[in-house]
Parts: C-alpha cells; sequence; structure tokens
C-alpha cells in the first residue's frame, strides 16, 4: 500500500509540474495575441448574425404595426 501511495505522489507532482510548464509555455508564446483575434472574430460574427436577424424581423414588426387599428 505504502508504494501505491508513493506512485500516486509522484504521478501527482509530475502532473502539477506539467501544468506548470503549460502555463509557463502559454504565457510565453509566439501565439500570445491569438485569443483576443479569435474573440474579436467571434464577437465580429455575433454582431453579423444580430443584425441580419434585426433586418429580417424589422419589416415584420412594422407590418404588425401597421395592421393595429387607430
Amino acid at each position: 500500500m505504502k508504494h501505491l501511495n508513493a506512485v500516486a505522489v509522484l504521478i501527482a507532482i509530475t502532473l502539477v509540474g506539467r501544468l506548470e510548464e503549460v502555463r509557463e509555455n502559454a504565457r510565453n508564446g509566439s501565439d500570445r495575441g491569438a485569443s483576443v483575434v479569435e474573440t474579436i472574430i467571434l464577437v465580429a460574427g455575433f454582431a453579423g448574425l444580430a443584425f441580419t436577424i434585426y433586418l429580417a424581423v424589422k419589416g415584420k414588426v412594422h407590418n404588425w404595426i401597421n395592421k393595429i387599428p387607430g
């Protein structure tokens, strides 16, 4: 059982060390602004989609309003 615990501790230490390496590489990587660019593209895509839906619904709403008597 002690051997199993020692192996588990070794695996945990290795994983923590590897996680630190991944974090360090992510901070110092050459694609540092890639997530910003991806976010801008995503936001622009959703804005375009929202504008398209707005244009599609706008005509229907105006027709419904014009049908109201008075």
